[in-house]
């Protein structure tokens, strides 16, 4: 099989989560993987992302400069008429039409990958009927194993094939360090989504109750920070792991993730993680809080920095979970999901 993937990913700042796993993923799949790729970021590609990359064949596109994008469109067009498949690897309305040209103008069947039912999604987007167009054109969606968001979208969407796919960690990259330097860990970029609302409000009270306790916060898009915390920004992937090393506790109050690939990075760091308990957090063995209570999630944040074996035993089982995560296996998965939606 043939797969286009699109639209072209970005790299640097801009490379999300959704396009790491899509390179993870695909680079093991065992088929021929066009990959657009935004030509004028690639040179801020990770270096850890580099040898993934060489897997794939790719297709200088761009999505960051005017002048280069009807040029990089027609090179993903293409290579979308020498595919069998187009897949749109993000469900954002943006990415999702693109792939949709690519479908129309080249002929070839559009798969919609899934990571978590957005508000765009539920229609909130000028641009819902074009994608609510992609969506009924394609052959099938692709979702993570998240029972809420397959529940979701099959009430969305009842006539359309959705075929459940999942998420890996390479948990050998991980690590944990006895140079402690974060007392609480949040990585995410900056949105009610992450429940950024309550890091707020539950850090206050963790910095009353624990002496010179200090949250390190890591991505895009904060303007301000909790009090007594660091904000490191982007980071490398080789930062990303170091910081989760030297961490003790991963405090993460978000509200809908569809699998959350940093709490999977967190609890191979062997790093506890408090969460509230819901839906996406019920696969992980994560300290969790009944929503959306702070005073609980705060003391249960307070309760693991200040009992050390606690803290331990919970961040060997987290690593043991996380060990069973493997991007072998999601891609394995990934694979008989697309011959599912395609000729099933």
């Amino acid at each position: 099989m043939r797969i286009l993937i699109s639209p072209p990913i970005r790299f640097g700042k801009e490379f999300t989560g959704s396009a790491r796993r899509t390179l993870e993923v695909y680079s093991r799949i065992g088929e021929e993987v066009h990959l657009c790729v935004d030509k004028n970021t690639l040179n801020e590609a990770d270096p850890e992302i580099r040898p993934l990359l060489d897997k794939f064949r790719l297709v200088k596109s761009s999505s960051t400069s005017r002048l280069d994008y009807l040029p990089g469109f027609l090179n993903c067009l293409r290579a979308a008429k020498r595919s069998d498949v187009v897949l749109s690897y993000s469900e954002y309305s943006l990415s999702t039409i693109y792939s949709y040209f690519l479908s129309v103008l080249s002929g070839k069947p559009l798969i919609v990958f899934v990571h978590h039912v957005t508000e765009e999604l539920r229609g909130e987007t000028k641009l819902y009927p074009l994608l609510k167009s992609a969506l009924n054109r394609s052959k099938g969606l692709i979702c993570l194993d998240n029972p809420e968001v397959q529940e979701e979208l099959r009430n969305m969407f009842p006539n359309k094939k959705i075929v459940p796919s999942t998420n890996g960690i390479d948990a050998g990259r991980y690590y944990t360090s006895e140079d402690k330097v974060c007392d609480g860990l949040f990585i995410g970029n900056y949105g009610e989504r992450k429940g950024v609302k309550y890091l707020f409000e539950v850090w206050d009270i963790v910095s009353q109750n624990v002496k010179g306790a200090r949250l390190c916060v890591v991505g895009n898009g904060w303007n301000e920070i909790p009090k007594n915390a660091v904000y490191y920004g982007y980071v490398s992937e080789e930062k990303k792991r170091e910081i989760l090393a030297k961490s003790r506790v991963f405090v993460f109050p978000s509200l809908y993730e569809g699998f959350s690939l940093v709490t999977a990075e967190a609890l191979a760091s062997y790093l506890p993680a408090v969460t509230w308990d819901l839906p996406w957090a019920r696969r992980f063995p994560t300290v969790k809080v009944q929503p959306f209570d702070v005073m609980k999630f705060a003391e249960a944040v307070i309760d693991l920095l200040t009992d050390e074996e606690k803290r331990r035993r919970l961040g060997y089982e987290g690593r043991k979970f996380a060990e069973s995560l493997t991007w072998e296996r999601a891609s394995e998965m990934e694979r008989k999901a697309l011959y599912e939606v395609l000729y099933h």
